[in-house]
């Protein structure tokens, strides 16, 4: 499945503590449990192989690394595997958990579609993904609830709703390869406090990214640590499992507040690290559907960004609204979503202020294709989530219960009109992909076509800063992928 996906997948297990395997809910069962004396003993093993093919990368202007060739076409394999195991320790009414995992990963072929290919040299890697140690409160606070209070530390996992902020801390590609499918996704130096308590919530936390600029090629994210906190008003959709898990929520409510404090200023021509040393973010959010009216869906969340401690004082915004209605009465159940998205740009770079959005920690969100890596060829290849104005129309469907169908339209615009462009209008993209749930258990198979085409702003912003081969960045850029996913 695409790296959304693929991420939602392993976000789940991060964050589910391992004593929820044994429990009985099959939903929650991952994984071989065995028992050693009155310890808990999980082992777990994702793993996903893909094949990818693009025509005309960068909109016909990309040079194959590290050759410097111009190309017309990519295409490489991907794949990774990650074992894990985590450990349940009862103590009386409570219980200690840890959980160790690694991932391995490779890439081969021409490398990914980025202008320059950071996975062209064919690289493989073998990295720790997780190691965390934590307590559950069990039933030692009854009125509480059971497990209500869960402390953790060490590398692990972490989001916040549907990744709009926080999904993320490692940086994929170059000598980490696997760029596309993104399996790596846990911060350092963890401290995370969960108050599942039902109606209300929190998390209060302390997260790094984890970064390697040497493994990167100087290419990874400026060394960022943060604290924050996180309240949320909810409903569960399955029992009272809204409580851990984002998935189960029916809908909520939320606000984040996030500092932070520490941040690499030195990484070269990177102005992100001395903007965010001192960053504070607020936001507010919505999602989901009331008993009420089940057919009909709400998301939404508006953040600002402000920091007075840098040189360059930061003011910038993003915030996004998404309507949905899903025909339950209809045959193959189609679903239509329409979401508005909007990431500040820096009208004035001449001022001491910078106003263009840091999208910090995001990505392929659990709400699968179309959270917020926007787009199979913009997210990956293009752009990211800043100056940037955005507007997608998914429509899916479900022939059977194990395959899901769908098509996702984008309109892609600058929110600041570049440097050397006098149009805003950025690029159209279309995927459309089929996700299919194998009669093997554990194995799923995503099929996926797609493309993209420039907009004169595009094109006037590449030619106005030489990228690439001039004379080819009107080009539509086609994109052909398949993902075979498994989870055990």
């Amino acid at each position: 499945m695409p790296r959304p996906a693929v991420r939602f997948a392993l976000a789940a297990l991060l964050l589910l503590p391992p004593a929820a395997w044994a429990e009985d809910d099959a939903h929650e069962k991952n994984g071989l449990s065995v028992d050693l004396g009155s310890a808990k003993l999980s082992l777990t093993l994702d793993a996903g192989f893909g094949g990818f093919s693009v025509a005309n990368p960068q909109f016909g202007g990309a040079s194959n690394s590290p050759s410097g060739e111009r190309g017309g076409k990519r295409s490489w394999f991907e794949g990774f595997a990650k074992p894990g195991l985590g450990l349940e320790q009862p103590l009386g009414d409570s219980s200690l958990y840890a959980g160790l995992s690694a991932i391995a990963s490779f890439t081969r072929g021409n490398g990914e579609a980025q202008a320059t290919a950071g996975t062209a040299r064919q690289p493989d890697h073998l990295a720790l993904e997780d190691a965390y140690i934590g307590w559950r409160s069990g039933l030692t606070l009854p009125s509480w609830g059971e497990d209500a209070v869960d402390l953790s530390l060490g590398n692990q996992g972490f989001s916040i709703g549907d990744g709009f902020l926080l999904v993320d801390g490692t940086a994929e590609g170059w000598r980490r390869a696997a760029y596309v499918m993104g399996p790596r996704a846990a911060f350092e130096r963890t401290a995370i406090l969960r108050l599942n308590t039902d109606p209300v919530r929190a998390d209060l936390f302390h997260l790094a990214g984890r970064v390697d600029q040497k493994r990167m090629l100087g290419n990874d994210s400026p060394a960022t640590s943060l604290y924050g906190a996180n309240l949320e008003w909810f409903g569960s959709a399955h029992k009272d499992h809204g409580r851990s898990e984002y998935a189960e929520r029916a809908w909520y409510l939320g606000a984040t507040w996030l500092h932070l404090y520490d941040a690499d200023r030195s990484v070269a021509g990177n102005q992100a690290g001395a903007n965010r040393d001192g960053l504070q973010v607020y936001a507010l959010r919505l999602g989901g559907s009331l008993p009420a009216l089940p057919d009909f869906g709400l998301y939404g969340e508006y953040a600002v960004q402000r920091n007075d401690s840098s040189n360059t004082k930061v003011r910038a915004r993003a915030w996004y609204i998404e309507p949905q209605y899903t025909a339950a009465a209809l045959p193959w159940q189609p679903k239509l979503a329409y979401r508005f998205s909007r990431f500040s740009g820096d009208d004035n770079t001449g001022d001491n202020t910078d106003r263009s959005w840091d999208a910090l920690f995001s990505g392929g969100g659990p709400r699968g294709l179309g959270s917020w890596d926007q787009g199979e060829i913009y997210a990956r290849y293009v752009g990211g989530n800043s100056n940037l104005r955005s507007q997608m129309l998914h429509l899916s469907m479900q022939p059977d219960t194990a395959l899901t169908v769908g098509a996702i339209y984008y309109r892609h615009d600058f929110d600041v009109t570049p440097t050397g462009a006098s149009s805003k209008r950025l690029m159209d993209e279309v995927d459309i992909y089929a996700q299919w749930q194998t009669p093997l258990d554990g194995l799923s198979l995503t099929a996926l076509a797609a493309f993209g085409k420039p907009a004169a702003g595009q094109e006037q912003s590449a030619r106005a800063n030489n990228a690439g081969n001039n004379e080819a960045v009107g080009r539509t850029t086609w994109l052909g992928q398949f993902v075979l996913a498994y989870s055990f």
